[in-house]
């Protein structure tokens, strides 16, 4: 009688436990809560203006996009040689690059639509979503995220995405790498900061 007491309390406990856990949102539901938001961005884009855009895709974003990780793999063995406070200069550059990116780009509605079309496993460790990206005319536009899985987040997070089946992540690479070669972390820097000034509406 007690062993059975001992197994049902055992039991409860794991069940109450394993509530309490709330597993990962798939890969499938992050892209699907990110392309909500870009949803949400283009509808109300003119009201928005680019700082209003920039705010609503910020938290998305940095929750959803694996920046730290697309930085590493943009600059290889350079990020080794740089100092703690270049990493850091460095990531929070590409990240505001990147936001203003998608806050420039998604700013206007047309009827759009964003559909799912598949999510497959690419070699084990990463997850493959394509998104259809529908326009009025039922002309579409493809594009493919890539996701790893953060294991300190217990999250799934973009880290590269294909458009027209071009990785937009080796563009970046081969970019960030010619300009190191020659200029250096100071040059990449520079970089970032002109991609930013470029997407930024002067007097934003």
């Amino acid at each position: 009688m007690l062993f059975f007491l001992c197994c049902l309390l055992f039991s409860q406990a794991s069940f109450q436990i394993a509530l309490a856990e709330k597993p990962p949102e798939t890969a499938t539901k992050v892209v699907e809560q990110l392309d909500t938001t870009l949803l949400e961005c283009m509808k109300k884009g003119p009201e928005l203006g680019f700082s209003g855009r920039y705010t609503l895709l910020e938290p998305v974003m940095k929750k959803y996009f694996f920046y730290s990780l697309m930085v590493k793999k943009s600059t290889g063995s350079w990020w080794r040689k740089m100092s703690t406070s270049q990493q850091r200069e460095l990531l929070e550059k590409y990240i505001t690059w990147s936001i203003s990116t998608y806050a420039d780009r998604f700013s206007s509605y047309k009827g759009q639509q964003f559909i799912v079309a598949a999510t497959r496993p690419v070699h084990k460790k990463y997850m493959q979503v394509v998104v259809h990206i529908v326009k009025a005319d039922k002309r579409k536009r493809v594009l493919e995220y890539l996701l790893a899985m953060d294991q300190d987040k217990k999250l799934w997070r973009i880290v590269d995405v294909r458009v027209k089946g071009v990785s937009q992540l080796a563009l970046t690479r081969a970019q960030f790498k010619s300009i190191l070669q020659k200029q250096g972390i100071e040059g990449l820097l520079a970089l970032l900061d002109d991609k930013i000034q470029k997407v930024t509406p002067t007097g934003t």
